[in-house]
């Protein structure tokens, strides 16, 4: 895992519940915002999503933490990685959200409270 893919699960670790930031909003806050697919890319194999959640909300793949490197990402205080609430510009969901495609995604932002403003 590269320093790169570290700061941006740590930034996207600190989104709150309920709320959104898209690929180019975490691109910036980690200094480039031409970096839209690196996030993209590091999102699809984030190793600590909310796997729980997704479940609760549809998904039915056997993805399963690794214990080892959530110890290591609660030592670094990154924690789990909400990738669920990183999208695209225009609010819509990620057409590869690796944990059940845009439907889950969806509905785990529901689940939080999430509500887009149309």
């Amino acid at each position: 895992m590269t320093d790169l893919e570290l700061k941006i699960y740590r930034i996207v670790s600190r989104i709150p519940a309920g709320q959104v930031m898209t690929y180019g909003q975490v691109a910036e806050a980690v200094g480039n915002k031409n970096l839209c697919r690196v996030v993209g890319n590091t999102m699809h194999k984030n190793p600590v999503p909310f796997v729980e959640l997704a479940r609760e909300c549809g998904y039915t793949g056997d993805f399963e933490i690794d214990p080892e490197i959530e110890n290591k990402f609660c030592e670094m205080e990154i924690g789990r990685v909400p990738c669920h609430r990183v999208v695209n510009a225009n609010g819509s969901m990620g057409k590869n959200f690796g944990l059940g495609g845009p439907e889950v995604q969806k509905k785990m932002l529901m689940a939080e409270g999430f509500c887009k403003q149309e």
